[in-house]
């Protein structure tokens, strides 16, 4: 079952979160994580939302999730990442595929 991480993002450097946003794509791509959503154009319907920037994931579960959020080839995106922002992550998983 495929699972989703969905994230808030304030950034407080520029400069260096946009080095991090081009340079950690590679370290998605080996746990088979891709982008579904990606930017700061959004509508908060209801409530308020914790960030600039909304950004969404999709991996084949939690597992490749967590093997990437832990890994040694994103440890100095995220440390990249925790120097230029400030975040709010969630895991969720999505619901079973039922073929017809």
């Amino acid at each position: 079952m495929p699972s989703y991480s969905i994230v808030a993002v304030s950034v407080n450097d520029t400069e260096t979160f946009q080095k991090y946003v081009d340079g950690h794509q590679g370290t998605l791509d080996k746990y088979n994580g891709r982008f579904l959503v990606a930017g700061p154009d959004f509508e908060a319907i209801e409530g308020s939302w914790p960030g600039q920037i909304v950004v969404v994931h999709e991996w084949p579960d939690r597992d490749s999730f967590h093997r990437w959020y832990n890994s040694d080839e994103y440890a100095p995106w995220k440390k990249m990442r925790f120097s230029s922002a400030t975040s709010n992550v969630i895991l969720v998983d999505g619901l079973p595929i039922n073929p017809v």
